[in-house]
């Protein structure tokens, strides 16, 4: 209200001297009928009036106000500052030292009190504001909510709040009847990529541990001046958005400043529950659909296989019969269909692999195996071809890998196939190991146009083959996604590195078991 505003302007202390002076004007038409003692009892309450509106300090020099009228206004000789009898000094040290116990025990019991309902109102309104942003549904409507509270409580100008994109500033809603600044944008800019608040010196003095950054920014901005508040809302987990305030001719005291902030937190707290929200959803929807296409990936390869089967053998029994009615072309197109079927029965195994292994169907079964004897695994799988020009490049004394011997064995075939079928014949491809503290590393090399970096990662993608892929004309782009999936299983992982002078070197690294 407007009379108690008025306790409060300028500290309260022009409301404290017109509450005595007025008090002296109704005392004096009665001072023919009273005793100073009376007129210091009334007083009394005047000066524990203030005090409950306006403070210690406003109280204190209402007491002081009082005593000097009493002094020169009841006591005599009047409109003097002396005192006729000894008695009349002693009444009024006294009084002048009940006025200011009274008015700072006064001031104090109004402090506390206003202090709580102020409180009582912040916590009354947040809770307000909490449900209304319970049941906004996008940052958007987040946005609106909170300027429209601090516009609706503050009686400010102006209020926006900016979200984040990068490390630009974008507006998501404003409020209030004024319009935006030209410098506007800017500020919430460099908020946005600084973290740190503005605010005119007259907020952000004597309140740095509200504004620990504040900063009277002119520089930055080729000589623009911040005029109002932008700040940061950060959370936890990062910057959420830039909140900017411009007050206009309304002045904001220090509990309008610490509103604005509980409110700031309070919208910074629901944006970043909104984001994490949605990251949530999109990443639930990201597995559901993995584990959908696993599961179809599954089904249509369990339905396949036994068909595929039945037809590969029954071609296979042609071309193996010998029958001489068979024409050499007739033969050479069945060679031809078996050699497709075979590559398409590992197309199917891969996708069973990768199904299993996601859904940790094939769960590993570790145990310490020499690195030479894995390695005699792969070589047994390769083709007379493929033993050519493999080269096995494996130390003695190595520690023993901690890893299931079938999974180890299907990765680094699956390494070596790849170099195989990425290098021009007849450059040689290279297998090696090497212990690395608590690891043993088996790496692939390979002489082939090797990987961009751009793809180093992208490359252990499900059905992602390199650019260099022409080199290669088969394949399903699963090998190193099931090698990445074995790593994972097993507690390693996989990387490619470029190899010198040219060509690509995939490493393995696994735990290491025991000395072999």
């Amino acid at each position: 209200m407007r009379w108690q505003r008025a306790f409060t302007w300028w500290g309260g202390y022009p409301a404290a001297v017109a509450v005595v002076a007025v008090a002296t004007v109704l005392l004096l038409v009665a001072r023919p009928f009273l005793q100073p003692a009376h007129v210091m009892l009334l007083y009394v309450p005047a000066i524990i009036g203030v005090a409950r509106l306006s403070g210690v300090r406003a109280s204190l020099i209402a007491a002081a106000a009082a005593f000097l009228a009493l002094d020169l206004l009841f006591v005599r000789p009047y409109y003097t500052l002396s005192v006729a009898l000894p008695a009349d000094l002693l009444t009024l040290a006294v009084f002048l030292l009940v006025a200011a116990v009274a008015a700072m025990q006064a001031g104090r019991m109004g402090e506390r009190e206003r202090s709580s309902l102020r409180r009582q109102a912040e916590l009354e309104s947040l809770n307000g504001l909490s449900s209304r942003l319970v049941a906004s549904e996008s940052a958007v409507r987040i946005a609106e909510t909170v300027v429209a509270e601090i516009v609706r409580l503050l009686g400010i100008q102006r209020a926006a709040l900016y979200g984040i994109d990068g490390m630009q500033a974008k507006e998501l809603a404003h409020a209030g009847t004024g319009g935006e600044g030209e410098s506007e944008p800017v500020f919430a800019d460099w908020v946005a990529s600084h973290a740190k608040a503005i605010a005119p010196l007259a907020y952000a003095k004597g309140r740095e541990e509200h504004f620990p950054a504040s900063v009277d920014v002119t520089e930055p901005l080729s000589g623009a001046s911040a005029d109002g508040l932008y700040l940061p809302l950060q959370t936890g987990d990062g910057l959420e958005g830039v909140l900017y305030v411009r007050p206009g001719a309304t002045t904001l005291g220090v509990d309008e400043v610490d509103a604005l902030l509980a409110v700031s937190d309070l919208g910074a707290a629901f944006l970043e529950r909104r984001r994490l929200s949605e990251e949530a959803s999109r990443a639930d929807a990201t597995r559901e659909s993995d584990r959908l296409k696993s599961t179809l990936i599954s089904s249509v390869s369990h339905e396949l296989k036994t068909p595929l089967a039945a037809a590969t053998a029954r071609v296979t029994g042609l071309v193996e019969v010998g029958d001489t009615r068979l024409d050499d072309h007739v033969r050479e197109e069945l060679v031809a269909v078996t050699e497709d079927l075979s590559r398409l029965d590992v197309s199917i195994r891969d996708l069973l692999d990768v199904s299993r292994l996601e859904s940790d169907a094939w769960r590993p079964k570790s145990e310490d195996w020499p690195v030479g004897e894995v390695m005699g695994g792969v070589s047994a799988r390769l083709t007379a071809e493929g033993r050519r020009r493999v080269r096995f490049a494996i130390p003695d004394g190595l520690p023993q890998v901690h890893a299931d011997f079938a999974q180890l064995g299907r990765a680094v075939s699956n390494l070596v196939d790849n170099a195989l079928g990425y290098s021009p014949d007849p450059s040689p491809v290279t297998v090696g190991a090497e212990a690395r503290g608590p690891e043993v590393r088996v790496w692939v090399e390979d002489r082939g146009p090797g990987v961009p970096d751009e793809e180093k990662q992208a490359v252990f993608g499900k059905f992602v083959r390199g650019s260099a892929s022409s080199a290669s004309p088969g394949g399903t782009g699963l090998g190193l996604a099931i090698t990445r999936e074995i790593a994972r299983s097993l507690g390693g992982r996989v990387w490619v590195e470029d190899a010198q002078p040219h060509g690509a070197r995939f490493v393995l690294s696994l735990p290491s078991g025991g000395r072999s």
